[in-house]
């Protein structure tokens, strides 16, 4: 019993999950400008995603 109860409690943990926010490759932008440029495009290309689907 306790054999089983390791194995599939272990599985359990390993396969639940952590952390599910996304996240993309990084961004290789030449100033620190253009990086903020991009993250504030992608949010707006979320959040009309967002607007889409509902």
């Amino acid at each position: 019993m306790a054999t089983l109860g390791a194995t599939f409690g272990g599985s359990w943990l390993a396969m639940r999950g952590g952390n599910k926010k996304q996240q993309g490759p990084p961004i290789n932008a030449s100033s620190k400008e253009e990086e903020q440029f991009i993250q504030e495009f992608l949010k707006g290309v979320d959040a009309e995603e967002k607007k889409a689907k509902h």
